[in-house]
């Protein structure tokens, strides 16, 4: 071999070498720090792309683990309820036993029902109550989710029905729902549907609405108006415009986009009715004087008195109050209702029950608007005459100097979810007679000929908006209070009762269906958690396979290369000495 000095052959060999041991020597240095294998693409790249996938299944299906033990933690919530509930219905199918039997008289199987009633009440309470995270679960409001199908659990790392979600299915477990368990309830309201009802069709606008939030306008020539019945009579449009009915009334100052339907329920909802009832004894002064006068005022406004006008100002603290009208002793009763209806300006109506029995309302009552009556007399044997009764307490009081009272609703508009999606609209009504309670007056009929001249009297102005799916003939009676409408509504007579042991069977064999379907699915949920644990495991090794370490054997490696990395080293510098040979045959010439 020639002996050269520009070029140094065997130290560029060993770098050469030197820098392969010191690449080697990194890996497994990174190797052993991170304990993984691969680090990098450039490591295993289709390693770490299988690695990847894996980790991305591993940590879905430890989610999926966890959305399972939600699940059952809702399936235990739903189920502690529905315990609570078998109780109540045990109760109810006993009191039902009780009461079927002819040992009992009417007035017992009246208090034996009131009971029954109550724990009706409280399962509808359990029902309505019981939620988890929000999501209310015995109420039927779940069961419209996912077509139908209910609450969807996922778990697995797809989306297909067969291997990565369930569902659980909790019907409507409220006791006096007509779709839920259908014992109790008692026939207490009546029920003018406008949309499906229970298994009744209901009226021809059912099921039309599909969100309470949005505007509920029809056409802008005509109103929306309601009022109470509280007389029997049915109420037609021309008797409901009549002050005397008339409870409220929508659409005035209101444009199309705020008059939405949930807005219009809650004005129905608020418009509460005040109620008291004036007694008055016939054998009142005929012909009161000074010393006999009686006055009774509403509101400290509007003055109704039992004499003449101008002896009404010699009561005190009557001097700066304005007298609407006079009533005579004679007829007292009916004259001072037909006073109150009478008087345009009045905020108040009444009809006259019975021979010297007055009841007032205050129209849109309310708890800011209560019903006060002051009483003002010259003569305390007249005064005594005059009894008033608070309808909502039973308390009756004489010669009171102040009687007010809460609002009281007489009638609710509410909105029903339905299965197959928006809301059925329901007049929900106390049982008052034979005619519907809460009466609606809509501008579409066809008979209506004269609605804006009706509105226009009523005080909402042309051009303000009818809201649709309200009219009257909408509404289909699908529940007439005086009869239950089912079998288990009521335990009030022998055969109602034995009635009410076949439906108790039917709502506690419903009951039983749900807590067995909850009970299968809180197994199949247990076995899936099972299994999806012992996948991870087994992806987690698979995944240890590819992606670890194998300290052992890269300790070696990194052994082999760090000595080679030496012996690298020392040859480098052996390598750099040969220059200095050609050095010595210079010098030696």
């Amino acid at each position: 071999m020639a002996l050269i000095i520009n070029h140094n052959m065997p130290a560029m060999k060993a770098a050469r070498f030197l820098g392969n041991s010191y690449d080697k020597l990194s890996k497994s240095i990174d190797r052993l720090s991170s304990g993984l294998r691969i680090n990098s693409a450039a490591d295993d790249a289709a390693g770490l792309a299988i690695r990847e996938m894996m980790r991305a299944d591993i940590a879905t299906t430890a989610q999926g683990i966890r959305n399972a033990s939600d699940a059952i933690s809702l399936i235990q919530t739903a189920d502690g309820a529905l315990a609570v509930i078998d109780e109540k219905l045990s109760r109810m199918k006993e009191l039902a036993e009780q009461a079927a039997t002819g040992t009992y008289t009417t007035v017992q199987r009246q208090i034996i029902n009131s009971e029954y009633q109550a724990m009706a009440a409280e399962i509808d309470r359990i029902a309505a109550a019981t939620n988890f995270n929000g999501i209310r679960l015995l109420d039927g409001s779940t069961n419209a989710l996912n077509n139908g199908q209910g609450i969807r659990i996922h778990f697995g790392v797809g989306n297909s029905a067969a291997e990565d979600y369930y569902y659980i299915h909790l019907d409507n477990t409220m006791a006096t729902n007509p779709n839920g368990l259908r014992i109790g309830g008692d026939g207490q309201n009546d029920i003018w549907s406008a949309g499906p009802y229970g298994d009744q069709p209901g009226g021809c606008c059912g099921g039309t609405i599909s969100s309470l939030s949005s505007a509920a306008v029809d056409n802008s020539t005509g109103g929306f108006m309601y009022g109470y019945n509280y007389d029997d009579n049915s109420l037609t449009d021309e008797q409901l415009f009549n002050s005397r009915y008339l409870a409220g009334k929508y659409g005035a100052a209101r444009s199309a986009t705020s008059a939405t339907y949930q807005a219009i329920i809650n004005n129905v909802n608020q418009g509460t009715q005040s109620r008291v009832i004036v007694d008055i004894s016939a054998n009142m002064d005929a012909a009161p004087t000074n010393s006999s006068l009686v006055a009774i005022c509403l509101d400290n406004d509007e003055v109704f008195y039992f004499g003449s006008a101008e002896v009404v100002a010699l009561l005190p603290g009557l001097t700066n109050k304005r007298v609407n009208v006079g009533v005579d002793a004679t007829g007292t009763a009916q004259m001072l209702a037909s006073a109150i209806n009478n008087t345009n300006s009045s905020n108040y109506w009444a009809f006259s029950s019975g021979t010297g029995r007055v009841v007032i309302f205050r129209k849109d009552g309310g708890d800011n608007n209560n019903l006060i009556i002051e009483e003002y007399s010259n003569s305390a044997a007249e005064a005594a005459k005059i009894t008033y009764t608070n309808v909502t307490t039973g308390i009756s009081s004489q010669s009171a100097n102040m009687f007010s009272l809460g609002g009281e609703h007489w009638g609710v508009l509410q909105a029903n979810s339905l299965a197959g999606g928006g809301y059925g609209l329901a007049l929900i009504g106390r049982d008052i007679g034979a005619s519907r309670d809460l009466a609606i007056a809509g501008g579409t009929d066809g008979y209506d000929t004269d609605w804006s001249a009706k509105l226009s009297a009523a005080g909402i102005t042309a051009g303000e908006r009818f809201i649709g799916n309200l009219k009257r003939s909408s509404f289909t009676e699908v529940q007439n209070a005086n009869n239950g409408d089912w079998d288990g509504a009521e335990i009030r007579t022998q055969e109602a009762a034995q009635r009410s042991l076949v439906a108790l069977n039917a709502a506690i064999e419903r009951k039983d269906i749900i807590r067995a379907n909850l009970g299968a699915t809180q197994n199949r949920l247990e076995g899936t958690i099972t299994n999806l644990t012992i996948q991870v495991e087994n992806l987690q090794a698979a995944e240890s396979r590819i992606s670890d370490v194998d300290v052992a054997s890269e300790m070696t490696e990194f052994t082999k290369n760090n000595i080679l990395a030496q012996a690298a080293t020392s040859m480098l510098a052996q390598a750099n000495s040969l220059g200095g040979l050609a050095l010595t045959l210079i010098r030696g010439a």
